[in-house]
């Protein structure tokens, strides 16, 4: 079999994974969303590669969707009065404030890389600083102006300022506590930034968010695993080109995205991913399977995506309309994008609901897949490693 397979197509929406933004308030950033785009490119296909598509049709599926609860919409209440406190007055700062400053940091009077900012957001008592800085802010009443003696750490990360003695000038420009927020129309107001908004507002906002999670999970989760079924069923010999290709596409991704978090790639890989770099040749292995089944689906069946599921399944990956994901992939690489999760839907719409007994025996014996599937469903780590807003 020879034909041109667009090898990153797969590998880009696997990696949305990390960049998306939703309650955790990580936003992908438009470094991020070029970094990712630039993964969709084309390799031809050698006479190495074949497949032979197995049975994708009444499927046994084990999935199912998450009803949200009215208590799922008062706990993501509750954790946004945390995330956007009220601005408290008339005080001095405490532990547990959000202390909005400027800062400028000086060693022998001379301002360093990295140590000014202004309008920065300080959580005091997070130990976000060096020892000292959150407990000097501390006590100071906003609009006040500080210096701050301060030494850094021998085993500080620069050696030009570990174990160096240095002056912070801070001004504390404002205060913000959740201590006495209430969840109500000022929360909404400040969360939706719309004076006019309303708790009812705030209410609807959120429990559409958790329902587009909780389908996002349920079309992850249920079409990796018919996909795997149909893999499973099928005779496929991948092309080592096409594989060696996705691998170094979703190698130079992830270095990418590790650099943005400050972190190593192995690092980054284990926390997100849970794999190490020879895990994520067995991955690109697995995609390039993913993709030559889909690609078999979509002609077999003659499938484009509608415009209702493009818009579902831009939402899915963190865009927030189809014509902004055509405009960060590009028309051709993006309605590839929509006609491989159409082939989901297809997947999930001919599958048949598992009985009780299988569901208990894959309970107690659950099987492992390499991948996510086709989109990107929000990972907890991604939530954790997420900064306070």
């Amino acid at each position: 079999m020879k034909k041109w397979m667009k090898t990153g197509l797969i590998a880009a929406a696997a990696v949305m994974a990390v960049s998306g933004c939703s309650s955790s308030g990580e936003e992908t950033t438009p470094e991020t969303e070029e970094t990712t785009a630039e993964t969709v490119s084309e390799a031809e296909l050698t006479d190495e590669a074949s497949i032979t598509l197995g049975n994708y049709k009444g499927l046994e599926l084990t999935a199912s969707r998450t009803a949200v609860t009215d208590e799922d919409i008062d706990a993501q209440l509750e954790t946004l009065r945390l995330q956007y406190p009220a601005v408290v007055e008339g005080r001095a700062a405490k532990e547990g404030d959000v202390a909005n400053i400027d800062y400028e940091g000086t060693k022998d009077g001379v301002a360093f890389d990295g140590g000014t900012a202004s309008g920065y957001d300080l959580t005091l008592g997070s130990g976000a600083f060096i020892e000292g800085f959150e407990d000097g802010v501390i006590g100071m009443m906003p609009g006040e102006e500080k210096d701050l003696n301060l030494t850094f750490p021998e085993d500080y990360l620069s050696e030009d300022l570990a174990g160096q003695d240095v002056v912070f000038h801070v001004t504390l420009n404002e205060l913000k506590s959740s201590e006495g927020t209430e969840v109500d129309d000022a929360l909404a107001q400040r969360v939706l930034g719309d004076e006019s908004a309303t708790l009812e507002d705030l209410r609807t906002q959120v429990s559409q968010s958790l329902e587009s999670q909780a389908e996002s999970s349920f079309f992850n989760a249920a079409g990796n695993e018919l996909l795997t079924q149909v893999i499973n069923n099928s005779e496929i010999t991948t092309d080592p080109d096409a594989v060696e290709q996705m691998y170094q596409q979703l190698l130079t991704t992830y270095t990418a995205y590790a650099s943005q978090y400050g972190m190593e790639l192995s690092d980054f890989l284990s926390l997100f991913l849970g794999t190490d770099e020879e895990g994520l040749r067995t991955n690109a292995d697995t995609l390039v399977q993913q993709e030559m089944v889909l690609d078999e689906i979509i002609a077999a069946e003659d499938l484009t995506a509608t415009d209702e599921q493009k818009e579902l399944l831009a939402q899915m990956n963190y865009f927030t309309s189809a014509d902004e994901m055509v405009s960060t992939y590009g028309e051709e690489s993006a309605n590839q994008l929509f006609d491989m999760g159409a082939a989901y839907y297809y997947l999930i719409d001919n599958a048949v609901e598992a009985s009780p007994e299988t569901e208990a025996a894959e309970t107690e014996a659950p099987s492992e897949t390499a991948e996510d599937g086709i989109l990107a469903e929000e990972e907890s780590a991604a939530e954790a490693s997420a900064e306070e807003e």
